[in-house]
Parts: C-alpha cells; structure tokens; sequence
C-alpha cells in the first residue's frame, strides 16, 4: 500500500473474493457492493457432489476417479452435441496420506495442513514446522488400511477419456500445451467454434469462459487441491469448484456440475456446490483463530525462503534465519512472533535451487514489520523476505 493513491478508487472483482478481503469488508476498511445477479441472468447452475469413497466407478477405470455418473453425463452430452469442461486440480507434487474408506487425511498436529509423504528416510513431514512421524498403515479414525494418494495428471485423463470416447475431439490445455505465444487462445477459439467436444485441463481453464454450449463440468478430483501443504488449499479449492461450477449454464440450454471428492461433507466442497462465498467464510475463518492454529487473516504472516543450488547451503541459510529469529523474538519483540521452520518448501526444487522456508506469525503487524525492516539491514542474496505471501509452495 502506497500513500493517499491523490484520491482515487481501486474496485477489486471477484464472485471469489478471498478471506482477506471479506475480512477487510466486515472490519469496514473496505466497502463491499455485490451484483447478485449473474451475466445474462442464467440461473446458477445446480451442481452434484459425488462420494468417491462409494459411488460406482466405469469397470475399465483403473486409476481414473471416473464414476459412472459423471460417465452418464458426459455421454449425454456428447449425444446432443454439447460440450464438456473437465478440471483437474493442480498435479499432487506432495503425496499425501488419505483413507480410501473414510477420506481421513492425516494432517500436522501443530500447524493443521496435510503433512508430506517422504521417501527417504520414509516418514511423514510437516512442510511447514518440520515435524515428522511414521508413515502409518492403517487409519487412525476407522482402523482400515491408508492409502498414498498423489493426484492424476492431465495426460493421463487425457489418455483416458480419448479411449472411452473415441468419437470426441478432445482439447487439452495446461502449463505445457499453452507454453507458447497464443497456443491458450487458439485451443479457446476452437471451442468456441464448436470444434471440441471435451476441453480438459488444469486451473487456468476455471475462470472467466463463456461458451454457452458447454452443459456439463466435470471436476474430476476436488481433493488434490484441497490437501496440497498450505493453509490455503481449502480456500483455494473453494474458490476453483466455485469458478469452474460457473462455467456450465451460460446458454439457454442449462448445464450441470459434476465435483468428484472423498469429502462431500467439507466445507470448501459445499459451500462451492451452493455457489456461496458467505458459507464458506463463516465455516473457514474460525479454522484460523484459536483454539486451531492461527493463520490469516487473524494474524499477519512473513515467509523467509532460502533458495540454493547446494541443498546443503540452502539449509543451513533457513536456519541461520530460523535461529536469527527466536534470538530478536526472546530479546527484543517480547516473544510476540511464533517461528515455524525451518523446513524443505512443498516444492523442494524450483529452477534448479533446493529451497527451505521459516514461517513467522504475529497479531501485531508492527511486530512483524520490525523484523523484516532488521533483516533487510543485513539481507543477503540467498533468502528472500515475503511479506503476507500468497502461496506457501
């Protein structure tokens, strides 16, 4: 935030806006005007949740989640010559542990985000503290046997679908189908020209399309997305089921919604299935406060990453940091910040650098701007101070 702006307005848009603006509505630091309407004034378009723990799935799906629902739907479409969007969220580069028969994800003790499956040495860790168990074998809420679960890739869906569909022109659009000048553009105009039947992909395809012949979404698999190691990862699944749900219905013809998931019962789940933003803060925001683990936007938020070529040096810059910070905590902020870390990020390696992070929390912000104004005094090249960060990745 900059100085007076010489009095001019900034409108934030968004049918999904985030926690921290909703929390800046309620608190009257920023006005709030809702268009209940939607463009064009289709109706919302009325979305299913279906149980992947029960709901039957085609007999050739092997790995796929592919019910025979939304199987029924897509084939219905496809006979009327409508169109079809399916989402998958972003690939499981974190392997997370999930009960195939009750969906319990086991998550950190301390800081409540689904802890990391590692190989070597096998354990379960905490992406955030650092914090590490066993990998167990069977479930702690229902005793049966647990699961590794590392989400599906769009080739493979595409693979799929193609072979079940034969008939279909199938388009599919992520990071490495769009990566050159217009690839994005041309692969929407052939939609919009009704010369693709499915369009599959990852989140770039949520937002902001209009094709009015498309009458069926399909969301694959909510819950990769929603166990991802970040505080986040409900809010952004709500946001994504909520954006894509948006994308059936925009013609005369209707449309349904089809989301895939292990927990229908999850807030970000239903609240995205009842198109409601309200549902899904007033279920959300007591998730962040006490007695949980406190994250935004109850409380301010830095992240220190430390990025190296050598994985040795990347970790001990983190804890230098980490140690850096409990020594001004306890001497000079009064033990007003809570250190979390250091530990690998989620994405261990980014560009060829190993990267660690440390967390720091506070419920004073001067708190917090105290440290980052210290550390930029002595910065160095390696770690880089993210103040209020979007992602934790």
């Amino acid at each position: 935030g900059g100085g007076g702006g010489g009095g001019a307005r900034v409108i934030l848009g968004s049918a999904t806006p985030s926690l921290e603006t909703l929390h800046l509505a309620a608190t009257g630091k920023i006005a709030r005007f809702e268009l209940p309407g939607r463009v064009g004034a289709w109706p919302l378009p009325p979305v299913e949740v279906i149980d992947l723990r029960t709901a039957p799935r085609v007999a050739d799906a092997r790995g796929v989640p592919w019910t025979e629902s939304l199987d029924d739907a897509v084939r219905g479409a496809l006979g009327r010559g409508e169109q079809v969007i399916l989402l998958l969220n972003r690939r499981g580069f974190a392997t997370y542990l999930q009960c195939p028969s009750c969906g319990d994800v086991r998550d950190c003790p301390q800081c409540a985000i689904a802890l990391t499956v590692h190989q070597t040495p096998p354990a379960l860790r905490c992406h955030y503290c650092g914090h590490e168990e066993p990998i167990p074998t069977t479930c702690r809420v229902c005793g049966k046997a647990t699961q590794r679960m590392r989400g599906l890739g769009t080739q493979q869906l595409e693979h799929f679908t193609a072979l079940r569909f034969p008939e279909a022109r199938i388009a599919r659009m992520d990071l490495d189908t769009t990566s050159t000048k217009w690839a994005h553009h041309r692969i929407l105009e052939r939609v919009a020209q009704g010369k693709v039947d499915i369009l599959l992909g990852t989140q770039m395809i949520a937002k902001g399309l209009d094709f009015p012949n498309v009458t069926v979404v399909g969301v694959v698999d909510a819950d990769t997305g929603l166990h991802l190691p970040d505080f986040r990862a409900a809010e952004r699944t709500f946001q994504l089921v909520a954006q894509v749900a948006g994308r059936a219905g925009r013609g005369p013809k209707g449309g349904r919604v089809y989301v895939q998931t292990r927990a229908p019962e999850h807030h970000a789940i239903r609240a995205a299935a009842a198109h409601s933003v309200a549902e899904f803060a007033v279920h959300e925001l007591p998730l962040r406060a006490p007695p949980n683990p406190s994250y935004p936007p109850w409380v301010g938020l830095v992240r220190f990453v430390a990025a190296h070529e050598d994985a040795i040096a990347a970790q001990e810059a983190a804890e230098r940091v980490a140690a850096w910070l409990a020594r001004a905590n306890a001497e000079r902020l009064g033990g007003a910040l809570t250190v979390l870390g250091p530990a690998p990020c989620p994405i261990e390696r980014l560009k060829g650098r190993w990267r660690w992070h440390v967390l720091v929390k506070a419920s004073e912000p001067r708190a917090l701007g105290r440290v980052v104004r210290a550390w930029g005094a002595r910065a160095r090249a390696v770690v880089v101070v993210d103040r209020d960060p979007v992602t934790l990745l």
